[in-house]
């Protein structure tokens, strides 16, 4: 389930995220894949997962610079916490809602309406926070 997403596509999850946020259908639908591309559910479902797993790997100290047993002893933590194995069960979900969906953008803004009610589980931030957090996320990528 897991998916390497291209720069492209990150950029569009980001953007699909942001108008989620703004409540602006119409750019959802704009956004909707064309031929070749990820369907926008699914795309967000992918991002919604690699986001997630990346929150939850930092929260518990995980960091590429560690050692083989250090990163096996973190990822049992995270196997063993109620909170990280229902985020597991998230990404889960809506792998499964996006799967069926075709580019319908309905599906689309309820499954990045999820991804930002999770964000702000962790986070605590508002509307206008999260459209910081994006830009900053689409920065990243832009600049990596």
């Amino acid at each position: 389930m897991d998916v390497e997403l291209t720069e492209d596509e990150l950029l569009r999850a980001l953007a699909a995220l942001e108008a989620v946020v703004r409540d602006d259908d119409a750019a959802l639908a704009a956004l909707a894949g064309g031929a070749g591309e990820r369907a926008l559910p699914l795309l967000l479902a992918a991002y919604g997962r690699k986001v997630l797993i990346r929150i939850l790997a930092t929260l518990f100290g995980v960091d590429p610079a560690m050692g083989r047993e250090e990163t096996s002893q973190l990822v049992a933590e995270i196997n063993a916490d109620p909170m990280a194995r229902m985020v597991i069960v998230l990404t889960g979900a809506l792998h499964n809602q996006a799967a069926p969906a075709g580019d319908d953008p309905a599906v689309a803004k309820q499954i990045g309406g999820s991804i930002l009610m999770a964000l702000h589980a962790f986070t605590d931030a508002d509307h206008q926070e999260a459209m910081i957090m994006l830009r900053a996320l689409r920065s990243e990528v832009l600049h990596s």
